[in-house]
Protein backbone atom coordinates (compact mmCIF):
# COMPACT_ATOMS: atom_id res chain seq x y z
CA UNK A 1 0.00 0.00 0.00
CA UNK A 2 1.20 3.26 -1.35
CA UNK A 3 2.34 6.00 1.48
CA UNK A 4 0.07 9.11 1.08
CA UNK A 5 1.58 12.41 1.97
CA UNK A 6 1.23 14.76 4.72
CA UNK A 7 -1.02 16.93 2.33
CA UNK A 8 -3.64 14.68 1.93
CA UNK A 9 -4.03 14.40 6.04
CA UNK A 10 -3.86 18.37 6.46
CA UNK A 11 -6.72 18.47 4.04
CA UNK A 12 -8.67 15.72 6.11
CA UNK A 13 -7.87 17.45 9.21
CA UNK A 14 -9.15 21.07 7.95
CA UNK A 15 -11.93 19.95 6.40
CA UNK A 16 -13.06 17.69 9.74
CA UNK A 17 -12.17 21.32 11.33
CA UNK A 18 -14.42 23.19 9.04
CA UNK A 19 -17.29 21.29 9.29
CA UNK A 20 -17.28 20.98 13.20
CA UNK A 21 -17.13 24.86 12.90
CA UNK A 22 -19.89 25.23 10.60
CA UNK A 23 -21.91 22.96 12.93
CA UNK A 24 -21.21 25.68 15.82
CA UNK A 25 -22.19 28.54 14.19
CA UNK A 26 -26.11 27.66 14.32
CA UNK A 27 -25.93 27.04 18.22
CA UNK A 28 -23.51 30.38 18.67
CA UNK A 29 -26.45 32.45 16.44
CA UNK A 30 -28.98 31.16 18.27
CA UNK A 31 -27.33 31.86 21.36
CA UNK A 32 -26.59 35.56 20.41
CA UNK A 33 -30.40 35.53 19.27
CA UNK A 34 -31.92 34.62 22.70
CA UNK A 35 -29.34 37.33 24.69
CA UNK A 36 -30.85 39.87 22.59
CA UNK A 37 -34.53 38.95 23.02
CA UNK A 38 -33.67 38.87 26.83
CA UNK A 39 -31.89 42.43 26.37
CA UNK A 40 -34.77 43.69 24.44
CA UNK A 41 -37.78 41.64 27.21
CA UNK A 42 -35.63 43.41 30.18
CA UNK A 43 -35.81 46.60 28.65
CA UNK A 44 -39.77 46.08 28.23
CA UNK A 45 -40.48 45.03 31.61
CA UNK A 46 -38.29 47.37 33.34
CA UNK A 47 -40.41 50.06 31.19
CA UNK A 48 -43.86 48.09 32.65
CA UNK A 49 -42.52 48.36 36.14
CA UNK A 50 -41.73 52.11 35.66
CA UNK A 51 -45.62 52.63 34.26
CA UNK A 52 -47.16 50.62 36.62
CA UNK A 53 -45.50 52.59 39.61
CA UNK A 54 -47.03 55.90 37.77
CA UNK A 55 -50.46 54.39 37.77
CA UNK A 56 -50.10 52.51 40.86
CA UNK A 57 -49.12 56.31 42.28
CA UNK A 58 -51.92 58.07 40.30
CA UNK A 59 -54.75 54.85 42.09
CA UNK A 60 -52.97 56.30 45.59
CA UNK A 61 -53.61 59.84 45.01
CA UNK A 62 -57.24 59.22 43.49
CA UNK A 63 -58.31 57.46 47.22
CA UNK A 64 -56.76 60.74 48.55
CA UNK A 65 -60.42 62.14 49.30
CA UNK A 66 -59.05 65.82 49.28
CA UNK A 67 -57.65 65.04 45.77
CA UNK A 68 -60.85 63.86 44.58
CA UNK A 69 -62.46 66.98 46.43
CA UNK A 70 -59.65 69.66 44.11
CA UNK A 71 -60.04 67.48 41.34
CA UNK A 72 -64.47 67.74 41.36
CA UNK A 73 -64.01 71.40 42.22
CA UNK A 74 -61.94 72.25 39.24
CA UNK A 75 -62.48 69.88 36.22
CA UNK A 76 -66.69 69.59 37.49
CA UNK A 77 -67.11 72.82 38.77
CA UNK A 78 -68.73 71.26 41.71
CA UNK A 79 -69.22 72.82 45.30
CA UNK A 80 -69.93 71.95 48.21
CA UNK A 81 -73.58 72.47 50.18
CA UNK A 82 -74.11 76.43 51.18
CA UNK A 83 -71.17 77.16 48.82
CA UNK A 84 -71.65 79.48 46.42
CA UNK A 85 -69.88 79.23 43.04
CA UNK A 86 -68.53 81.83 40.93
CA UNK A 87 -67.39 81.22 36.91
CA UNK A 88 -64.87 83.64 35.55
CA UNK A 89 -65.52 83.61 31.61
CA UNK A 90 -62.93 85.04 29.61
CA UNK A 91 -63.78 88.15 27.36
CA UNK A 92 -65.43 87.21 23.69
CA UNK A 93 -64.80 88.17 20.63
CA UNK A 94 -66.66 90.99 20.53
CA UNK A 95 -65.51 92.55 24.19
CA UNK A 96 -64.02 95.84 24.25
CA UNK A 97 -60.18 95.93 24.09
CA UNK A 98 -58.99 96.50 27.92
CA UNK A 99 -56.79 99.28 27.64
CA UNK A 100 -57.13 103.19 28.51
CA UNK A 101 -58.27 104.59 25.08
CA UNK A 102 -61.58 102.35 25.03
CA UNK A 103 -62.77 103.31 28.65
CA UNK A 104 -62.68 107.29 27.75
CA UNK A 105 -64.73 106.31 24.67
CA UNK A 106 -68.13 106.71 25.61
CA UNK A 107 -70.37 103.98 24.08
CA UNK A 108 -73.63 104.86 22.09
CA UNK A 109 -76.59 103.00 23.72
CA UNK A 110 -78.76 100.96 21.77
CA UNK A 111 -82.09 102.46 20.45
CA UNK A 112 -85.12 101.58 22.74
CA UNK A 113 -87.17 99.08 21.87
CA UNK A 114 -90.59 100.15 19.78
CA UNK A 115 -93.51 99.48 21.97
CA UNK A 116 -96.20 96.72 21.24
CA UNK A 117 -98.62 99.40 19.74
CA UNK A 118 -96.05 100.43 17.62
CA UNK A 119 -94.72 97.13 16.69
CA UNK A 120 -98.24 95.91 15.62
CA UNK A 121 -98.81 99.80 13.51
CA UNK A 122 -95.74 98.88 11.90
CA UNK A 123 -96.11 95.81 11.14
CA UNK A 124 -99.85 96.48 9.59
CA UNK A 125 -97.58 99.20 7.70
CA UNK A 126 -99.25 102.56 9.34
Amino acid sequence: MPKLGLGPQIFVFLLILGLLGAMAIEPTRKLMDQRTRIDQATAELAQVNRSNQRLQARIDRLRDPDYVDQLARSQAGLVKPGEIAFVVMPPGRGAAPAHKDAARAPEKPPPPEPSFVESVLDFIGI
